[in-house]
């Protein structure tokens, strides 16, 4: 038995390299904040990482394979395959390139929204046109654990044991596996072949044996071999004996194939042997890791987020293209530079000793999370980001994955939606609720003519005499409590506070949510209240004194509208207007003098007694009448909780529109 034996020592190193480059690859892949997809030009599923199976609730091995269309909402994948027949028969980019918010559907048929990034990856000759998405949700932001999916990890195993199982069969050299020339030193004639060598090229032993050697070789180096042999032969140097090297070899049809080829001189004087292996295999085996490994790096610089690969010491190992563009390095600036070039002074200075601290303790204070800090660009600015760490161990070798998301404009957006919120809460505080909208809608003019509104006046009986004894912040205190408790009644009420003036209330029952014709009845119930409420004050705050109410009550039609340009007013003009402020300025202090038109509106719940017939300037001879108290009724039941120094807590009971 014969058997031969070669080195495969930098064959394995040269493979395995392939193969831990393509590990890392796709552990970076898994370590992404997105969701990702790869799918042919017919929208079936080639790709996905262990984001997409969190995000959507399918496994990996439910969406490769099937159409992108099972996570779109039914109105958009019944399309979506036009869609992509159109992109592919005009080459028009609607989405290519681009980021649209859109929303995408999970396993258990919810919908969220999210947004999706496209990209036509270059599929680096193989034929097939792919594309990449990222989908990013914006119902979450929280740390994501990155491992590399089990589809992905089996196809890898599978891609490893073909690899190691060609390398085995190629690296033994067996007469079984490889082909086998014995020929002369000096004629340069096969004295022998193997099988395989009838199997590679395709001519019978009997046609190989006597043959020159030269008749496997491709015309350009045939020309030339016996030259090759002579000068051997001639000078003892072995340039090719007990080495090995790539050659093109020639079959009997003609046709070539890359192959392996070791010569060795036997102990047996005037012999060569050669053995030859067909690389054809090997050769698209490793173009295809190759393309593989570039369809990955594409992916991966098609990320939204900026990526950075640093070995154990801190030193960039590799970057993507929004890496670049968002910290304005070039590559070649950011490769082999120390990660701190990214970061505020302050934590530059201590960056290695964080690191080196971690792999003395191994205690993971940032591994696998997520925090907001402060990054620098080359060209010294600051901007706040999202940072997101990952370690990644490869053939025994630590790194870390870190992804840098610039979140500027979040921040941007986030200080407007506050700024407008405190703008709209003062604008509402000031002008009733649909006044307020109307006037963010159309902030020109608002007039509006009402035909039945109930006008209320209240004023301090005695309030100039009494505040002439008193001091400014006394009688601050004494209003803004009063007020106070008016105030919380307008709301209970749902009715419309106009103006304050000194000590002058006025309220309305227009605008309001609820319906225009129990306006006047829900300001009567508030007047009610507020002399009860007027009551209980003087209870509780005996130090300013008793203090009397008088108020007054009209119903008619007004103009109401919202006047000026600075601290704007919805204010209202009109003959009720006038005569409610008649009936408080001649009412009785304590009471509440109202006008015929109130005790027709009011309804039947209220008890009214004529006063008589009084002389109204602007008016003439009125006949008045005195709101003395509401009946009993299950419809309106209304309980007030006083303390001093805050507002009355309340309940409104009503069993129709006040519930």
């Amino acid at each position: 038995f014969c058997g031969f034996i070669r080195n495969l020592t930098k064959e394995k190193a040269a493979q395995a390299e392939i193969i831990a480059k393509q590990n890392l690859t796709s552990k970076i892949i898994d370590a992404s904040f997105d969701a990702l997809f790869v799918i042919n030009e017919h929208g079936i599923i080639q790709m996905v990482n262990d984001q997409s199976s969190k995000a959507l609730g399918w496994t990996q091995e439910e969406l490769i394979g099937q159409n992108i269309s099972m996570i779109m909402p039914e109105d958009h994948a019944a399309k979506h395959d036009g869609y992509l027949a159109r992109y592919l028969k005009t080459g028009i980019k609607n989405m290519m390139g681009t980021e649209r918010e859109v929303e995408a559907r999970r396993k258990d048929g919810s919908k969220f929204p999210c947004i999706l990034g496209l990209a036509e990856v270059d599929d680096n000759g193989r034929g097939d046109t792919l594309f990449c998405g990222f989908i990013r949700s914006l119902a979450r932001e929280k740390a994501l654990e990155r491992r590399v999916s089990d589809e992905e990890e089996r196809n890898l195993k599978n891609a490893k044991e073909i690899l190691e199982q060609r390398s085995t069969i190629l690296g033994i050299l067996d007469a079984s596996f490889h082909a086998l020339f014995v020929i002369t030193e000096e004629e340069r004639i096969i004295q022998m072949v193997n099988q395989k060598s009838c199997d590679v090229f395709g001519w019978t032993k009997e046609e190989f044996i006597g043959q020159n050697i030269s008749m496997i070789m491709t015309d350009d180096v045939a020309a030339h071999h016996d030259q090759y042999v002579d000068n051997y032969l001639a000078t003892g140097i072995k340039k090719m004996i007990g080495k090995q090297r790539e050659v093109i070899a020639k079959r009997k049809d003609g046709s070539t194939f890359p192959a392996a080829l070791g010569l060795a001189e036997p102990q047996a004087a005037g012999l060569i042997c050669g053995f030859i292996r067909d690389l054809t295999q090997e050769k698209a085996a490793q173009e295809v890791i190759i393309r593989e490994q570039l369809l990955t790096s594409n992916i991966i610089d098609a990320s939204f987020d900026a990526l950075f690969v640093i070995d154990h010491r801190g030193v960039i190992q590799r970057v993507n293209k929004a890496s670049c563009h968002v910290f304005g390095w070039s590559r070649e600036e950011f490769i082999g530079k120390n990660i701190n070039i990214i970061m505020p002074i302050g934590h530059a200075e201590n960056h290695d000793s964080y690191l080196s601290r971690y792999l003395r303790s191994g205690f993971k204070k940032m591994i696998g999370k997520e925090r907001e800090v402060e990054a620098r660009r080359k060209d010294g600015s600051l901007f706040p980001c999202i940072l997101g760490l990952s370690e990644v161990v490869t053939n025994g070798t630590t790194q870390f994955v870190g992804f840098v998301r610039d979140v500027t404009m979040q921040k941007s957006l986030l200080l407007a939606e506050a700024e407008r919120e405190a703008s709209d809460s003062l604008l509402f505080n000031i002008l009733p609720e649909n006044i307020a909208y109307r006037l963010k809608a159309d902030p020109s003019h608002i007039a509006d003519h009402y035909d039945n509104t109930t006008i209320l006046f209240a004023d301090i009986v005695g309030f100039t005499d009494r505040t002439s004894k008193m001091s400014p912040h006394d009688v601050v205190s004494m209003l803004n409590d009063i007020f106070s408790r008016f105030d919380h009644l307008c709301d209970v009420y749902e009715l419309n506070k106009v103006k304050t003036i000194g000590d002058c209330y006025m309220i309305t029952s227009i605008p309001s949510n609820s319906l225009e014709h129990d306006g006047c009845a829900r300001v009567c119930r508030f007047a009610l209240d507020m002399l009860s409420a007027v009551r209980d004050f003087n209870n509780t705050c005996p130090q300013h004194g008793p203090i009397d109410f008088r108020v007054g009550i009209s119903t008619g039609s007004v103009v109401a509208g919202v006047v000026g340009i600075k601290r704007f007013l919805f204010d209202m003009w009109g003959d009720a207007v006038n005569v409610a402020a008649r009936m408080e300025q001649s009412g009785l202090a304590g009471q509440i003098q109202v006008t015929r038109s109130v005790v027709e509106n009011a309804g039947s719940d209220f008890s009214f007694e004529l006063r008589g017939t009084l002389s109204i300037k602007g008016k003439g001879p009125m006949d008045v009448y005195m709101l003395k108290s509401v009946k009993p009724s299950e419809k309106w039941r209304y309980s007030l909780k006083w303390s001093r120094g805050s507002r009355p807590q309340g309940t409104l009971r009503s069993n129709s529109m006040f519930i």
